[in-house]
């Protein structure tokens, strides 16, 4: 079976386990698919591509409540005009199945670029945390947090600027179909907070934990925290001391650790707080460089 059948033959068993049909729309492939959902690549009669993410349980096993808020809250999420958010469409039931309409974005996830090519000039990955902060700061103004920031949630559009995936909306869908249990931690070791470890309610701080991590990777190409075990790896996120950057990269430091503050009241408290250390570091790295 060549490639073109084999995708296919997964498309149809895909629609066949978890249909779902959309006026004007057809399907053409399988984009991803997890535990809760597949994402479908489909087109308009126009040929216009688009991206249907197709939950794996349907509408009856959700309150009407709980469901009504997502499907306001994708619409509001719409009506956002910030490129750094993949922009959501259109949300909503179809013969019980619901499902997210999203813009198609071709290209990989910051997360593969990171791991398969060299770290691109100081400039450009600041511009990229930059525009990664006007995302989060955007969803923020919603009172939405992310819950799950990561590489693998950021595409890298053709253009080379970044476009945030998943918005930290699913989780009370999540939790009533039973995907997700009340007392359990829905986000990635490696960026997750201390208080989330801890079992604590996440807040916009805890979003601004996940970007400290992103910052670390983007500054140096690794990450602040690594280990061998889960366990160890969550021992350090408490208790090890946020790492020092290369002494070229030194007017970060303080941006780092208002960022990966173990207790929140230490934390920088929002998107303003940390882009206005973000502007003084650049600034300081500015000036450093017009005197060498």
């Amino acid at each position: 079976m060549d490639e073109a059948a084999y995708q296919q033959h997964k498309l149809r068993r895909c629609l066949q386990q978890y249909p779902l049909v959309l006026p004007g729309l057809t399907f053409r492939e399988v984009l991803h698919e997890s535990d809760n959902a597949v994402i479908l690549l489909a087109e308009n009669t126009a040929h216009l591509p688009f991206a249907v993410k197709r939950f794996k349980f349907d509408a009856p096993l959700i309150a009407s409540a709980v469901l009504d808020d997502f499907l306001l809250t994708s619409r509001a999420l719409g009506l956002l005009q910030q490129r750094g958010l993949v922009r959501v469409l259109d949300a909503g039931m179809v013969d019980g199945a619901i499902y997210l309409r999203m813009e198609y974005i071709q290209g990989d996830t910051l997360r593969h670029h990171l791991e398969t090519s060299p770290l691109p000039p100081l400039p450009q990955r600041l511009q990229w945390f930059e525009e990664l902060l006007a995302a989060v700061g955007a969803m923020h103004s919603l009172c939405l947090l992310h819950r799950d920031l990561k590489p693998a949630n950021i595409l890298v559009r053709e253009d080379g600027s970044l476009a945030l995936l998943d918005f930290g909306i699913e989780s009370r869908l999540l939790l009533e179909a039973g995907f997700l249990q009340a007392d359990e931690v829905y986000c990635t070791p490696y960026y997750i907070s201390p208080e989330r470890i801890m079992g604590e309610d996440a807040d916009e701080r805890s979003d601004l934990y996940a970007l400290g991590v992103i910052l670390y990777e983007l500054l140096t190409g690794d990450k602040p925290y690594d280990a061998k075990t889960l366990e160890e790896l969550l021992k350090k996120h408490l208790l090890a001391p946020i790492p020092r950057l290369p002494v070229a990269l030194q007017s970060f430091q303080p941006l780092l650790e208002g960022l990966l503050a173990k207790f929140l009241d230490n934390r920088l408290q929002s998107v303003s707080d940390v882009a206005c250390l973000l502007l003084d570091a650049m600034q300081q790295l500015d000036r450093h460089n017009r005197t060498t």
